[in-house]
Formats: C-alpha cells, structure tokens, sequence
C-alpha cells in the first residue's frame, strides 16, 4: 500500500508541475520547483496521517478495546494461576 501511496504521490506532483510551470523555465528550475511542491505535499501528508493515527490510537473504541483486552488477559491468567497452583514440577 505504502509504494501505490508514493506512486501515485509522485504522479500527481509530476502533473501539477506540467501543468503550473511556466513555458520558459529552465529543467534546473522545474526540477527545483517540483522538489519543493514534493517536499511540501509529504510533509503535509505525513502530518495529517500522524494526526489519524493519533486520533485513532486515542479514540473511545480503541480505548475500550485495549481495556478490554487487559482485563481479559489478566482474568485468564488469574485463573490459569489458581487452577495451577497445586501442580508443583517434580
């Protein structure tokens, strides 16, 4: 998923250079100027999935889900201790 995400990153920042770049730039200047949009546009996108998965990782479902899974965990183990505890290695 990661390389279709770059992929298509990259296609678009080509098309918006072809299509916002002045007729008389030179390919030093296009280049320079398409390394900044793409600098730009993966910042950005990397902030705004940042804030996703913080969201995400902070969320109410999320929250409930791991508290649910701790609980369980630890009820499993008390019980796994109390059902081996007069078992002892011989």
């Amino acid at each position: 998923m990661k390389l279709s995400v770059a992929v298509a990153v990259v296609v678009l920042a080509l098309a918006v250079l072809v299509e916002s770049a002045p007729q008389d730039a030179t390919l030093t200047e296009r280049f320079n100027n398409f390394q900044t949009k793409v600098e730009t546009l993966t910042q950005d996108l990397t902030e705004k999935t940042k804030a996703a998965v913080e969201e995400l990782h902070n969320s109410e479902f999320s929250v409930n889900a791991r508290n649910w899974f701790k609980d369980t965990f630890e009820s499993l183990k008390k019980q796994m201790d109390e059902a081996f505890a007069n078992i002892r290695p011989q």
